[in-house]
């Protein structure tokens, strides 16, 4: 199964002290084909930085530059016009413009789940990969 893997997964798996560090580890599964965007990365790598995490940041640029085991998938006009489209839908519950290019980047690659733990992935439509209270993998 193919999975998109959203800002907010990287972050959690990189910070111990993040509220959903255990379940981004435990939801980790090697059988799983695993894809992001360039955004993402780029929102990844912002975010850590703004956290004073500047090395952290650039470890995390180098894995992902070297060919780790994610496959990033640039945006290109199309997806980046049918997500500014899809600004409109999900703008007002809160999906920022990443979130939505990662939407149109989903629908474009058939893609169905996401590791995330952002609900307006699910509020599009898609499926969320986490972790339940018992630390089985759920995939919704």
């Amino acid at each position: 199964m193919t999975v998109f893997v959203d800002t907010g997964y990287f972050i959690a798996r990189m910070q111990a002290r993040d509220q959903w560090h255990r379940a981004a580890v435990e939801a980790d599964d090697p059988t799983l084909e695993l894809v992001t965007s360039n955004e993402v990365v780029n929102e990844t790598i912002t975010l850590l930085q703004e956290r004073g995490f500047l090395s952290l940041a650039l470890d995390f640029l180098r894995e992902i530059r070297a060919g780790s085991d994610i496959t990033v998938v640039y945006v290109d006009a199309a997806i980046q016009a049918e997500a500014w489209d899809l600004c409109a839908r999900y703008a007002g519950a809160g999906a920022g413009g990443v979130d939505c290019a990662s939407f149109a980047m989903m629908r474009r690659l058939g893609i169905k789940k996401a590791f995330t733990f952002d609900q307006h992935f699910r509020a599009a439509g898609f499926g969320i990969v986490d972790v339940g209270q018992d630390g089985m993998l759920l995939r919704r």
